[in-house]
């Protein structure tokens, strides 16, 4: 069996392509994630608004490959690469990232889902007599990427009640994202009193009504 590379999969050119992918040239030897958890707040124990992050460091050593070494910073510059805007029309807008490594279950081992690279501190450690870096170490913060607009919905679900559909979009998908269940989609055609469900024209204009919470504390 080969060994299998930690890759960082970035998006190239547009929002959400993930098309750059870039293996180590060594896997890291340990990885640091934190996860955020809970505060004591006012009305007491809340989640924390914090994002998740993914401390590691990598090392790069050329003249292990081939004689005469290459300049090492032919391998670090990719990743450093990611700290630069390049996505889109927006200049400002860095690349998103996906952190892989391994399998579960036949299926990619993702480190973190969507992430950018927030600082990498670079260091060449090794050099040729004509100055040639040919050792160096990366050491890359990753945070953690959500939606701002999913996250809106989350901590405030009926500002917005108004949605228009996209191509793509069923009540069962709709649902998912409004509600975090495709099996509520009726609660949506009901409200929107759609005569057949199945057909969603895009462009469609659905009211989101808020989820009725029972009241637990009510007996019959």
């Amino acid at each position: 069996m080969s060994l299998e590379k930690l890759t960082i999969k970035a998006e190239k050119n547009n929002p959400g392509d993930f098309n750059d992918k870039i293996e180590v040239l060594f896997n890291p030897s340990e990885i640091s994630i934190t996860i955020p958890g809970g505060r004591m707040g006012k009305s007491g124990l809340v989640a924390t608004e914090d994002y998740a992050t993914l401390s590691l460091n990598l090392f790069f050593d050329t003249t292990l490959n081939q004689y005469p070494p290459e300049n090492v910073q032919n391998y670090t510059r990719k990743i450093v690469s990611l700290t630069q805007p390049r996505i889109g029309k927006d200049k400002k807008r860095l690349p998103r990232c996906q952190l892989v490594w391994g399998t579960i279950s036949g299926k990619d081992s993702v480190l973190l889902a969507d992430c950018f690279l927030e600082a990498v501190t670079k260091k060449l450690t090794h050099f040729l007599e004509d100055g040639t870096p040919v050792r160096a170490t990366l050491d890359c913060t990753f945070n953690e990427w959500k939606d701002p607009e999913k996250q809106k919905k989350i901590e405030n679900p009926i500002d917005d009640p108004v949605r228009i559909v996209k191509t793509g979009e069923t009540l069962s998908s709709i649902a998912t994202e409004e509600f975090g269940n495709p099996a509520l989609w009726r609660i949506i055609a009901e409200e929107n009193r759609l005569i057949n469900p199945r057909k969603l024209p895009p462009g469609t204009v659905l009211t989101i009504p808020p989820l009725k919470i029972p009241n637990i504390t009510k007996r019959g």
